[in-house]
């Protein structure tokens, strides 16, 4: 593994900020097909197969919303806590009773 580069942060928190876009695009298209697409065809759980899709949306845009610091070490760690509390309400509100 010599002359292999480790990449920078700024670098890596580049590329995982256009994955993250890329995912909540995704995520979205899917949502709103799956919504459409349940609603003609009667389908509860397509339904919520969509509704699912726009959580996850939501809980993209707090990952994107901790990455949009990231050069501030100390807004860094503040932000990454408040994500792990809200991404845990997304993911927790997600659960079948």
């Amino acid at each position: 593994m010599a002359g292999t580069a480790i990449p920078e942060r700024p670098q890596i928190v580049r590329h995982g900020r256009r994955l993250e876009y890329f995912t909540i695009v995704l995520n979205a298209l899917e949502g709103l097909i799956a919504v459409i697409v349940g609603g003609f065809a009667g389908s509860i759980s397509l339904v919520g197969f969509g509704i699912d899709s726009f959580i996850e949306v939501t809980s993209g845009s707090v990952l994107l919303w901790r990455m949009s610091v990231d050069a501030d070490v100390e807004r860094r760690e503040r932000n990454e806590r408040s994500a792990a509390k809200d991404s845990g309400k997304y993911v927790s509100s997600r659960r079948s009773d």
